[in-house]
């Protein structure tokens, strides 16, 4: 005899998916705040052909970066995410020279029957800051009143405020945003002459960040941002099942590695 507890145990303790995810929503057009207090923004980045460029060339490339980068102070991560597109699709120009315009043909012709094993990287950065609302506390307004009396005062004013509180927690965020917007600019402003960088609006960022947590192409195409709040519902559009030696997410298996 079977216990319907047994049964409905695995049921019952399984959690929802979007409780993993750690994404509350939109803050502006670029930017999205986390459920732990973090801000963070993607840019779409364009590689730079290595094999066109000789050993000098790659060297200056390399110490260009290594620059751009030491910009970014502790509280900044820097994430890079790589989507793989099979059989991209490859574009050439038309040209009114028919001898130009033969070769141009039969190398498209070339390179469409490779298709299969042709492929392109879409490079993505996201840039995160750590969020200093978060580390607001009776602790930490304790400790700061020598130093800085009125600021502390008011830290300890909206503990006890709940009208306060929101308005305080508003203007640090938004004391965050601009950090984060310095650090995007200076980080975009030093690589934009090595190559592409484009700040996406909050639609396409809501693809990216679906892209991580779906695989179907039907779910990421088809989607589309509803309001800029519970982003963490709107990126989940798939089931994860945690089995003894793999993950199943839709049709898609990963083997569990030990």
């Amino acid at each position: 005899m079977f216990r319907i507890d047994a049964i409905t145990k695995d049921w019952k303790e399984a959690g929802a998916f979007m409780a993993q995810v750690n994404l509350y929503g939109f803050w502006d057009e670029h930017c999205f705040l986390t459920k732990s207090g973090d801000l963070g923004c993607a840019l779409k980045i364009g590689g730079i052909d290595a094999e066109g460029l000789d050993h000098s060339g790659q060297d200056y490339v390399v110490k260009r970066l290594e620059a751009a980068l030491r910009s970014l102070d502790d509280s900044t991560r820097l994430y890079q995410v790589l989507f793989r597109h099979n059989r991209p699709a490859i574009s050439h120009a038309e040209y009114t020279n028919p001898l130009v315009r033969a070769a141009v043909e039969q190398r498209a012709r070339f390179l469409a029957a490779k298709a299969d094993r042709l492929y392109s990287v879409e490079i993505v950065w996201i840039v995160m800051i750590d969020g200093s609302y978060a580390k607001a506390g009776l602790v930490r307004a304790l400790s700061q009143l020598p130093k800085s009396p009125r600021s502390s005062l008011r830290d300890l004013r909206a503990l006890f405020s709940g009208s306060r509180e929101r308005m305080l927690l508003y203007e640090q965020i938004e004391r965050d945003r601009m950090r984060l917007e310095q650090k995007v600019q200076s980080l975009s402003g030093q690589m934009s002459d090595l190559m592409t960088v484009a700040l996406p609006g909050a639609e396409e960022t809501f693809r990216m960040l679906r892209r991580l947590v779906n695989f179907r192409p039907s779910k990421i195409e088809q989607s589309r941002l509803h309001g800029m709040r519970h982003l963490d519902w709107q990126v989940c559009g798939s089931e994860l099942e945690a089995h003894r030696g793999h993950l199943r997410m839709d049709d898609f298996c990963q083997p569990c590695r030990t």
